[in-house]
């Protein structure tokens, strides 16, 4: 499914006690969510990782884990959709949230996903389609909501991609994750580039 119009959408947070997360209906695309397991501590890996699913009628199956909890950071992240994995790199050594963007590649694809604000919002783009999502007081109790707007040419693979994001910790693409990375650079010396995941 291709949305043209743009469209709006809002996912709020959501709490059961097999999982939490965020959820709502995003225009065409009906009904999505994206979330993690909520199992006892004794049952986490001890890589100490977490899986996050996104889940909706008209998307794919997408799976992203990483170290990290509640919320996986990018430290070794693992994105994948319908099993195919997705290749993650941004520029450790940038400055600004735009020049640390996270670059995506899936099957043709090239998406840049860019952090406006540490839980501020962000901006997913590739070319003739934009999702720009932001926090803010939405209708639930239960936390700040998720609220989209869909603008060009986008399917189901873009919509997935943009929205798991909003359950990971993304602060390392932003300058405040540039500063802490700074110090890392004097302690241990990196590469420009930084690939995020791992095979």
């Amino acid at each position: 499914m291709t949305v043209r119009p743009e469209i709006a959408f809002e996912l709020e947070p959501y709490s059961t006690k097999e999982e939490e997360g965020r959820a709502g209906t995003a225009g065409a695309f009906g009904e999505i969510a994206v979330a993690s397991p909520r199992g006892k501590w004794r049952d986490k890996p001890v890589d100490n990782s977490t899986e996050i699913r996104v889940r909706g009628e008209k998307l794919p199956e997408v799976l992203y884990r990483a170290v990290g909890r509640p919320r996986p950071g990018l430290k070794d992240a693992r994105l994948l959709i319908d099993g195919v994995p997705v290749e993650l790199a941004f520029n450790e050594r940038a400055f600004r949230n735009s020049a640390r963007a996270l670059q995506l590649t899936f099957q043709g694809r090239a998406y840049a996903y860019t952090v406006t604000g540490a839980e501020k919002g962000s901006v997913l783009r590739r070319t003739g389609m934009e999702i720009s999502i932001i926090r803010g007081e939405g209708r639930g109790r239960k936390g700040r909501s998720s609220v989209g707007t869909i603008a060009g040419e986008a399917d189901g693979i873009d919509l997935a991609l943009a929205v798991i994001f909003e359950e990971v910790d993304t602060f390392a693409l932003t300058s405040g994750g540039a500063a802490i990375a700074a110090f890392n650079w004097v302690v241990t010396p990196r590469t420009t580039d930084s690939s995020v995941g791992t095979e």
